[in-house]
């Protein structure tokens, strides 16, 4: 029965892929989905999609008139908004000169589908997924030298009780480009796939911030591909607090040297949510720093993993390649799962990793007890403090305030 029901959302993809061409980068796509991850395949592991399999599922046809409000929270930002997977431009700001955004024709959707093929999320159940039932394959590209005070709030909205909705953006930085970005996941359907390219150029950078704050009953499976050259940079921070399940896998490779990245997080989960951020970087070229720091906070029955894995190739020497996992439990019938990796062939490298999981400190909470503070507002003091200094580290001053409003709005809903 299960396997049935297992095959239901498969079949409903093939479905959907025969209102278009048979040479198509859908039909190509769909052929390589042809089974949810197994429980013993040892990425997904920790984080089983059994319940999500035995959902009667399938893709959404974006209504392209569909009448919704987009509210953006940063000020000044520009914003751009997706709906139920479909880009709305007629809810969206104007770019600034410098950065245009279209829609891939079938030729370079072709070519869009051979480059995500070439990465290590060529079966990522999103990929497959997304790219035969997305609307349309949105680029952005921004322009060598471009440079902007403004950053772009990108909004991921809309979905339907079984319904799944599949978001695909190709972001391209050309050489010496600065970009700055914050998405937002507001969904309230069954299962979100969206899928990332991030190309980063010579001497380019981009700061990204990512808030899963999907409903309480959505499945989201984020799939992340980030591809550096030479001497550039990518800060990357993501909150994930919403859906009953969220998963954000996010792979990256140095293609060039002198290149680094910040590969930071927090999940905040309570009830029986079951949050998951999953990386994977691959050093191919010497050189090259890359960090991640994660933080979470588990209440509740819920349950929170990080899996992190750093390879190094041989010719990667002088690589500096560090993890680090911290979690606190609010609840004793929390738990938490970490797995970081280090896969090196190289001999002249600096990396390690590390894992915490424990409860708050009872002597500093009888600390501020004893000074009058609430046993309550103590444990929400100390919890506070730990999230901070990792969104100190990993966010630029201007969006501290945010951050900061949104996690702590996700931690006093798991401390009621």
């Amino acid at each position: 029965m299960l396997l049935k029901q297992n095959n239901e959302y498969i079949h409903s993809i093939q479905n959907y892929v025969q209102a278009f061409e048979k040479n198509s980068f859908r039909h190509i796509a769909s052929n390589d989905f042809s089974k949810w991850p197994s429980p013993l395949e040892e990425t997904w592991r920790l984080s089983r999609l059994g319940k999500l399999t035995r959902k009667k599922i399938e893709p959404i046809h974006s209504d392209f008139k569909k009448n919704i409000r987009i509210k953006a929270k940063i000020k000044n930002a520009i914003c751009l908004s997706f709906v139920d997977g479909a880009y709305r431009e007629d809810l969206s700001d104007e770019l600034p000169v410098g950065i245009t955004l279209h829609q891939l024709n079938e030729k370079e959707c072709l070519s869009f589908l051979s480059k995500i093929k070439k990465t290590n999320l060529a079966n990522h159940p999103s990929t497959n997924s997304s790219l035969s039932c997305t609307p349309s394959i949105i680029k952005i590209n921004v322009d060598a030298h471009f440079s902007s005070n403004r950053l772009i709030e990108i909004i991921y909205s809309g979905g339907m009780d079984n319904k799944s909705v599949h978001p695909v953006l190709y972001i391209e930085l050309k050489k010496s480009s600065n970009l700055s970005i914050v998405e937002r996941f507001n969904h309230s359907g069954t299962l979100i796939m969206p899928l990332q390219l991030i190309e980063i150029g010579e001497l380019a950078s981009l700061k990204s911030v990512k808030i899963f704050d999907d409903n309480k009953t959505t499945y989201n499976l984020s799939a992340h591909s980030v591809i550096l050259s030479d001497k550039s940079n990518y800060n990357s921070f993501s909150l994930i607090k919403g859906s009953e399940f969220t998963r954000s896998e996010t792979h990256a490779e140095f293609k060039g040297q002198h290149a680094t990245m910040n590969l930071n997080g927090v999940y905040i989960s309570g009830g029986d949510q079951h949050h998951d951020l999953t990386t994977a970087i691959y050093h191919n070229h010497p050189n090259c720093t890359s960090k991640q720091i994660v933080r979470g906070v588990l209440g509740g029955e819920s349950t929170g993993v990080f899996q992190g894995k750093v390879r190094v190739a041989p010719d990667a020497q002088k690589t500096d390649g560090q993890q680090m996992s911290k979690v606190i439990l609010v609840s004793d019938k929390a738990s938490a799962n970490a797995k970081p990796e280090l896969e090196i062939y190289a001999d002249d490298v600096v990396c390690a990793h590390g894992a915490t999981v424990g409860e708050l400190d009872d002597d500093e909470l009888f600390y501020l007890n004893s000074r009058g503070i609430p046993l309550d507002k103590a444990r929400e003091i100390l919890i506070i403090a730990f999230l901070e200094d990792i969104i100190t580290q990993s966010v630029d001053l201007s969006l501290q305030d945010f951050i900061y409003t949104e996690a702590k709005a996700g931690l006093l809903s798991i401390l009621k």
